[in-house]
């Protein structure tokens, strides 16, 4: 046992001197935030809605509108011959905010041309507008995370190719780890302001807007 861990230690001590032969490079960091369209699904009944959200459903609900803020990470990496090994790290990385599919869900008991329906979107696009705008909002403090998490990184030796995925793995995971508090604490708040909208107030004014439901 402690000859494993004599050698553990001595090759422990070699990665990090061969990391230390890696100069730092300077990252180039591109982010966008491209607006998705908004899907109206009609073809679901207010039944299925509990299984289309991971949060909870009032029985009541006529409509639903569902998106998780998110980013998205392509990276291009950076190769440095260094003797036996090479020096990899990222040169450049592109990331995109916003949400993966932005989706509003009328009963399908409710025809388009019909009251019902036009209530039921009007309402559900409030919620749209949350989302958007919180996208808008908390893109200056995603943004400044972002290149918070990749100021910390540098190029690392590898002497295989599974190393240098290892590598890219393990910092694209970094990047994950750092922004993942903010991104929930941004899902927090739309959420709040979206129960601020579906108060049980709300759904009996919305319900007196159309004569049969």
């Amino acid at each position: 046992m402690k000859k494993r861990v004599f050698i553990f230690l001595l090759y422990f001590l070699y990665a990090q001197n061969a990391n230390a032969l890696c100069d730092k490079n300077e990252i180039q960091i591109d982010i966008s935030a491209p607006s998705p369209s908004v899907i109206y699904d009609t073809m679901h009944s207010r039944r299925d809605f509990r299984n289309l959200t991971s949060s909870k459903v009032s029985p009541n609900t006529l409509g639903l509108t569902t998106a998780t803020i998110q980013v998205g990470m392509k990276g291009e990496t950076f190769v440095q011959p260094e003797g036996k090994w090479v020096c990899i790290g990222l040169k450049s990385i592109h990331f995109t905010l916003g949400y993966q599919s932005l989706k509003v869900y009328i009963d399908k008991k409710y025809s388009k041309d019909s009251c019902n329906y036009k209530v039921i979107k009007e309402h559900e696009d409030y919620h749209v507008a949350v989302f958007q705008q919180a996208l808008t909002f908390f893109r200056p403090d995603i943004e400044k995370e972002l290149r918070e998490a990749v100021k910390n990184l540098r190029p690392e030796y590898a002497y295989t190719s599974a190393r240098a995925k290892q590598i890219m793995h393990k910092q694209f995971h970094q990047i994950q780890e750092r922004i993942k508090p903010l991104l929930d604490h941004i899902n927090r708040k739309i959420a709040e302001k979206n129960y601020s909208i579906d108060t049980p107030e709300s759904y009996r004014e919305t319900t007196k807007l159309c004569p049969k439901w």
